[in-house]
């Protein structure tokens, strides 16, 4: 019988924890268990986390960008937004670390052993050659957080239900007639918290959210709708703010 692949069930505020080529993991063949030889296929060699490459290739992609009388200009925004990614990047590396440190594992500087890492850490149980995910956990139940910590992952898994909640608007709104500086979707609330698999009581509050923060009007008001909501969006602003398909990586939404 082929494989059905698809994405594990699991929460997204993973993605802002593990390094990148965790997405190598989030697709799997079985969400009740599967063996290892499906994965057969996997860069199991691969360094965990992206590397950015070098500056200068920044600077030259900027510029190609932009006639030559701009080169100054651009090559100033290249370094500033690589130092910008480098900056994240290495924060999320050192968090990452101090978890393992804290949990008593090995730091992973592969594929290979970021899966047993995450073994270690719950994510995956492993029985010999069977695997069965177990990403759908909150990191604030598997993590080694603590005091301040775990308010700061309930605020930031907050802003990550909010971008999860732009994202599909976006994609909503991309599917509407074209409007000068504006565009309208009409959605049923439950339906859209459905298919975010995500409560309906945390849709509302990330429409709320967007009101606040992107300009985003909706009539009725979130905390006020019963089932169904017009939202206004501004356009082409709120498309270049939220350009993504899924919650990305803090230094890949830089």
């Amino acid at each position: 019988m082929a494989n059905q692949w698809q994405r594990a069930v699991m929460v997204p505020s993973w993605i802002r924890w593990l390094p990148c080529s965790f997405a190598y993991l989030t697709v799997v063949p079985d969400q009740h268990g599967f063996s290892r030889k499906a994965w057969s296929m996997l860069p199991w060699d691969k360094a965990v986390w992206c590397d950015p490459g070098s500056v200068d290739d920044w600077v030259a992609q900027a510029q190609s960008h932009h006639p030559r009388r701009e080169a100054d200009h651009a090559e100033l925004q290249a370094r500033e937004h690589y130092d910008r990614v480098v900056r994240v990047r290495a924060a999320r590396v050192e968090l990452f670390t101090e978890m393992c440190r804290r949990r008593g594992l090995p730091v992973p500087h592969t594929l290979e052993e970021l899966l047993s890492c995450l073994v270690g850490f719950g994510l995956f149980e492993m029985d010999g050659e069977w695997l069965t995910p177990r990403l759908e956990q909150n990191p604030i139940e598997v993590l080694p957080l603590a005091g301040n910590e775990i308010v700061d992952e309930e605020r930031a898994q907050q802003d990550d239900r909010t971008v999860l909640v732009a994202i599909t608007v976006r994609a909503l709104a991309e599917r509407t007639r074209p409007r000068w500086r504006r565009r309208q979707v009409t959605t049923d609330l439950r339906a859209f918290a459905a298919a975010l698999r995500m409560p309906e009581g945390e849709v509302r509050r990330s429409l709320a959210r967007l009101v606040e923060v992107a300009g985003v009007h909706v009539h009725p008001p979130p905390f006020a709708a019963r089932d169904r909501v017009r939202l206004t969006i501004p356009w082409p602003a709120f498309a270049r703010r939220f350009p993504f398909d899924d919650l990305p990586a803090p230094e890949h939404a830089v």
